[in-house]
């Protein structure tokens, strides 16, 4: 069996894997809060929250917290995304309900003080600023406020530097008695399980999380609007480029011919945007491809760096590569080549009870039917090229593109030309 579960009596949900042959065990603890179940008033205060959850509760200190799980060895973090957030911890399998207890602690008894309120907010400023010094990061945030412009999905993960200034401690008490309920946590662990153990931990330091409703956000309704252009005029090296569109939610089939799609086009080393614009025409160190999947959307992604007098010559080339695709299909080989190296990265990837962990808690957070590594296998192996040649011939249209860049000024006319030439 790849996983068990079971829920305690408030309703939070636990999924597991035991992995006897493994020492150590990952476990996490995911929320069903993230940047798009905020408003403008409040953007950013999941990710507050998630930073000042590891300065104190009402039972441990800052040091204690950090003490207690590295003092036996292992390692904890947190992450916030569009739709959760998850506090984890890898430890010895000797240990897992210290962690249980760890995580619990700090979601339940945050101590919120008003000391650490303004350090962190501070703090979180600075990271906005760092952010926005790394263009090849920041330019992917100009391209969310493009593609979902005025959604909550267009929102910084991190929020602005004017919401993180107003986000007060009312408003952080007000969100977690909204958000950290029974209803929307699940309980992830995979690895070296003493399930009596564990067991009995969840009920011990979970039961009291109280119940309240489905954490509800904004869907996302609108068709493709485009073409659209964003840019920042920078004084770089590089014109940093994201061109894309929207693309099939975490729910539709059609992912699956979109991720070898992705894979053929521009995955890996092998793929034709990597082959044409860095192989043959030197034009970029770095060019890639990424997806993005929500419950009612996605996004295909096509990131560039290049230097500024090519950034015409670049978006072009990208351009002539998804025409081809789009008109002209993919090979039997390119398919066979896309499977297997799908296939092989999920596989390797998963033998890190850590990643096994965050697979199994996003699913049973999000789906309500978790899918398989044996059926996402099987769907991967199912695609058909016409499936692949039918997904590009859906997004690579002049209304589902849009460009943002971040560099020197650059003629917008001459992009959106190109853009629209599809």
């Amino acid at each position: 069996m790849e996983w068990q579960e079971f829920k305690i009596k408030n309703g939070i949900r636990i999924i597991y894997k035991h992995i006897p042959e493994f020492h150590s065990v990952s476990t996490g603890i995911w929320i069903k809060a993230g940047s798009r179940f905020e408003t403008e008033e409040i953007s950013g205060i999941s990710h507050f929250l998630e930073h000042l959850l590891f300065k104190g509760t009402k039972k441990r200190n800052y040091r204690q917290i950090k003490e207690a799980i590295e003092g036996v060895g292992g390692t904890f973090n947190g992450f916030t995304s569009e739709e959760a957030t998850c506090y984890w911890i890898k430890i010895l399998g000797e240990y897992l309900e210290l962690s249980l207890d760890v995580l619990a602690d700090m979601i339940q008894n945050p101590l919120l003080n008003e000391t650490d309120i303004e350090k962190e907010r501070n703090v979180i400023i600075e990271e906005i600023n760092m952010y926005k010094d790394i263009p090849a990061r920041y330019v992917f945030e100009l391209f969310d406020e493009t593609l979902y412009n005025g959604h909550p999905l267009g929102q910084p993960i991190a929020g602005t530097i004017e919401s993180v200034k107003r986000t007060d401690r009312k408003d952080m008490t007000h969100y977690i008695r909204n958000f950290y309920t029974a209803e929307n946590i699940v309980v992830s662990i995979a690895g070296n399980i003493n399930e009596r153990v564990m067991q009995m931990s969840v009920e011990k330091y979970l039961s009291r999380v109280q119940k309240k409703v489905d954490n509800a956000f904004v869907l996302w309704k609108r068709e493709p609007a485009g073409p659209k252009i964003k840019t920042l005029n920078k004084k770089t090296e590089q014109a940093h480029i994201v061109m894309g569109g929207l693309a099939p939610s975490r729910f539709d089939r059609k992912r699956y011919p979109l991720a070898v799609l992705n894979t053929i086009l521009a995955g890996n080393m092998s793929s034709r945007l990597f082959n044409r614009i860095r192989e043959e025409m030197g034009l970029a160190y770095a060019i890639k491809g990424m997806t993005k999947h929500y419950q009612d959307t996605g996004a295909y992604l096509i990131y560039a760096g290049v230097s500024p007098e090519n950034t015409e010559k670049a978006v072009i080339a990208i351009v002539d590569e998804l025409k081809k695709i789009r008109d002209n299909g993919v090979t039997h080989n390119e398919m066979k080549r896309a499977k297997k190296f799908i296939i092989s990265q999920i596989l390797m990837e998963l033998e890190d009870n850590l990643e096994y962990m965050l697979w199994l808690g996003e699913q049973r957070l999000l789906r309500k039917k978790i899918i398989s590594i044996r059926e996402t296998v099987e769907e991967v192996e199912s695609v058909r090229s016409g499936e692949v040649k039918d997904m590009a011939g859906e997004l690579f249209k002049a209304k589902n593109m849009y460009l943002s860049l971040i560099g020197p000024s650059v003629d917008k006319e001459k992009l959106m030309k190109a853009i629209s030439s599809i």
